[in-house]
């Protein structure tokens, strides 16, 4: 028998695995596949951008895999932890860990429905490799929580927190979001508004942010995350592209999807912002100049140029997201700060620097209406603390403290009743995402509420033995056990007790 070509063999490992069902209605196969109203007609003609057979991604991972845990296993043994700019910065690795990372199991979970409900062979075997990806990631952060667990408050009961805490909800809200949809509309939700449109903002700065303090565990974390983002993205825009190209009545259909998921991933991305311009004491770049460059240029005025051509323009509310982009760090950062007794990354004191970079960065928003709020912890770190749990919005899951960009001396705060029901929502965009589907949303699990009935039980000790932690892990970074951990441990190394930022 003759050996197969390159191209042959490509088409037994991947496209030939697909079937046509005999024995059962090809309906009952896939139940869901007719019910957004997507019209498909001759999907078998799209092909996976990559064309990567399974031995082939299997190698390059692996690959990948020997480069990080070399990294990996030097950071530890040379006492990394230790030897970072500042250790305030693990305090933004455990937001990492709280707002972030459970994305990327939830992520493999609906990489996996995706595949499984959408019988397009190039489809199908992309979200499978993807699915494997998103599993890597969530591994290998976890790693890093597991060291950095040996020395730090807040990464001991990883499990138990990443299920209980309350602010979990943001990003569990929008994965269930997409897992409770349609699979063509949670293919654009993760695909397209996740990867293709915020995947840059996310792993590109947050990893040089790393780097720049010194925690290059979590800068090889970075990279290897992204070095897979491009098949992601590239699914994205392809899984789209065959979408309105398949038929002109899939075009509305898929304008609804932009416009809701742009702004669920947008508000996602929030703690993203702080990140970048808060947690890092040496910052490569800010927020708002990301944002600039992997959104505004890249996506809302490049690619959507060329989308209009297929009749699809720039996603609702996009406008306010860029009006957003010279306060959406310090808004988050406040809620941070307003929250920081019930959480367990801690707020801090801004240093002379901070304030000089900010006032900086953002000379038209930081000194007037946000560098006022965070003088206020320069002599109580609780002072701007808020009693409770916070209230939060209905869609996102954030608490509903965001100004209006156009008037920053007034709240956005929205309300809307439903069922005889008061709701209230941090923006417009979310209370319009509400409107469309209100008994999607009238289902959210709302913390303060929960607590109120007693499913944290009756006492403080009894709320914060649900989360997983302790008081003693909360507030502010510099007054805690954890700063003066990290102190002793440069003091048994050898090295100075400064972390003064030069140049």
């Amino acid at each position: 028998m003759a050996k197969l070509g390159t191209t042959g063999r490509y088409r037994a490992l991947t496209r030939d695995l697909m079937w046509d069902p005999k024995s059962v209605d090809w309906k009952q196969v896939y139940p869901l596949v007719e019910a957004e109203g997507i019209i498909l007609k001759d999907p078998s003609r799209w092909e996976d951008p990559f064309r990567m057979t399974f031995n082939q991604y299997v190698k390059i991972q692996a690959e990948k895999e020997h480069l990080h845990h070399a990294i990996r296993h030097a950071f530890e043994a040379h006492h990394g932890h230790a030897r970072v700019v500042d250790s305030r910065w693990f305090e933004g690795v455990k937001a990492f860990a709280v707002a972030v990372q459970p994305a990327e199991y939830q992520a493999h979970r609906l990489m996996a429905y995706i595949g499984r409900n959408i019988p397009v062979e190039a489809i199908r075997f992309a979200t499978f490799n993807q699915a494997l990806d998103e599993l890597r990631h969530a591994q290998i952060e976890i790693k890093h929580y597991a060291y950095l667990s040996r020395y730090y408050d807040g990464f001991h009961a990883y499990a138990k927190t990443n299920e209980n805490l309350w602010f979990n909800t943001v990003p569990k809200s929008f994965f269930d979001d997409a897992l409770t949809a349609g699979p063509f509309e949670a293919l654009i939700a993760i695909a397209f508004s996740f990867e293709y449109v915020f995947t840059n903002i996310l792993f590109l700065p947050f990893a040089a942010s790393a780097a720049a303090v010194g925690d290059e565990h979590f800068a090889s974390v970075g990279k290897s995350v992204q070095s897979d983002e491009s098949r992601h993205m590239a699914l994205g825009m392809s899984a789209m592209k065959m979408l309105l190209e398949e038929d002109d009545r899939n075009v509305p259909i898929v304008q609804r999807y932009l416009d809701k998921w742009y702004w669920r991933a947008y508000r996602l991305f929030s703690v993203v912002a702080t990140l970048v311009d808060y947690y890092p004491r040496v910052r490569p770049i800010s927020w708002k100049r990301a944002f600039e460059m992997y959104v505004e240029e890249q996506v809302l005025h490049g690619l959507f140029k060329d989308l209009e051509k297929y009749g699809i323009r720039p996603p609702r509310n996009f406008e306010d997201s860029i009006k957003e982009k010279e306060h959406y760090s310090h808004v988050t950062m406040r809620i941070l700060d307003h929250a920081k007794q019930v959480n367990y990354f801690r707020g801090f004191k801004l240093q002379p620097d901070d304030y000089e970079w900010l006032h900086n960065e953002y000379p038209n928003t930081f000194d007037r209406y946000y560098a006022p709020f965070f003088r206020k912890m320069d002599d109580h770190v609780l002072a701007v603390a808020s009693p409770g749990l916070p209230a939060v919005c209905a869609v996102c899951q954030i608490p509903t403290e965001f100004p209006n960009p156009d008037n920053p001396s007034e709240m956005w705060t929205q309300y809307a009743e439903h069922k005889g029901k008061t709701y209230q929502f941090c923006s417009p965009g979310c209370k319009t995402i509400f409107l469309e589907e209100p008994e999607k949303y009238i289902q959210f699990w709302w913390p303060a509420e929960s607590y109120l009935s007693g499913e944290f039980g009756s006492t403080l000790e009894d709320m914060f033995e649900y989360f997983g932690f302790t008081p003693e892990e909360t507030n502010e970074h510099y007054s805690s056990r954890d700063y003066y951990r990290w102190i002793r441990y440069r003091e048994a190394l050898g090295l100075d007790r400064s972390f003064q930022v030069n140049g």
